[in-house]
């Protein structure tokens, strides 16, 4: 089993310079309060390092500055606590290329971006923010994750994709501020259930508690193990991230109990749906 710690936080409603930097500490105090050895994974949603940004200018003063301090905690966090740290954050490199990632943060003090959003939207493409070149999972403690980042949770062939790579478990930190929580509730429990492997989904809380926030975790059979429903906190979980989906292959063969997905994907004709 895995403890795993979701962290949903205040999103900064009039996006003020205070309530931004007002968020970064919330953030940082959370992570603060982590115990030593309490969780194995711990989830922060899209953007978390720069949560809020108005424009352009206002995204890399905070990615430059205050948020780039947040980046540095959580890669001392996931030291100090012995655990791994998975959250989204806009990165800006050495030649000023702007990408919305996955920041993978391990116990050792290694920081990598194996996932970039693939499907961006206007106001992001408006910005210069460059879009991924591939979805593959990758590995990490002997767990294959895939990754959706926000909007790409709206393209199912993302996830059929991370069905047939046979992912364990799909990480999913999103910024999503206008969704109803029952759409979001019912997308990311379908997500799981194509699949077939455990979700989960860290996104900020609004000030209306029936939209957006929602963070959660869902079992690989599409039920909810844990939901930080509309209000601001921390989640916390056990799950085995191995766990797969068992079902009768077909109706009255209960002698033949196969994987939910090994049982579908070889029936599966790609070549109609094109």
């Amino acid at each position: 089993m895995q403890r795993i710690t979701i962290i949903q936080p205040p999103y900064p409603m009039h996006h003020s310079a205070d309530e931004q930097l007002a968020l970064l500490d919330w953030q940082a105090q959370a992570l603060n309060d982590l115990r030593i050895g309490s969780t194995d994974y711990v989830i922060l949603p899209e953007n978390c390092n720069c949560t809020g940004y108005g424009d352009k200018q206002n995204m890399l003063e905070l990615i430059r500055g205050k948020g780039a301090q947040f980046v540095t905690q959580m890669r001392e966090t996931a030291q100090r606590v012995g655990c791994t740290i998975m959250a989204g954050v806009m990165t800006e490199d050495a030649q000023g290329v702007l990408r919305n990632q996955l920041g993978v943060f391990d116990c050792n003090g290694e920081a990598s971006y194996p996932y970039t959003k693939n499907h961006l939207v206007k106001p992001e493409l408006a910005k210069g923010i460059v879009p991924g070149e591939h979805a593959r999972p990758f590995e990490h403690r002997g767990l294959m994750f895939g990754v959706a980042i926000c909007f790409d949770m709206y393209f199912p062939e993302l996830f059929s994709y991370y069905a047939r790579e046979r992912v364990d478990a799909v990480v999913i930190v999103s910024h999503q501020r206008q969704e109803p929580g029952e759409n979001l509730t019912f997308l990311t429990r379908a997500r799981a259930f194509d699949c077939g492997c455990t979700v989960l989904r860290s996104a900020p809380a609004m000030a209306n508690p029936m939209i957006g926030g929602h963070s959660m975790v869902v079992a690989p059979d599409g039920r909810m193990l844990a939901s930080a429903g509309g209000a601001a906190g921390v989640l916390t979980c056990e799950v085995e991230l191995k766990a797969r989906f068992l079902r009768p292959a077909s109706y009255g063969e209960p002698d033949r109990i196969g994987d939910y997905r090994e049982v579908i994907q070889p029936a599966c004709r790609p070549e109609l749906y094109r």
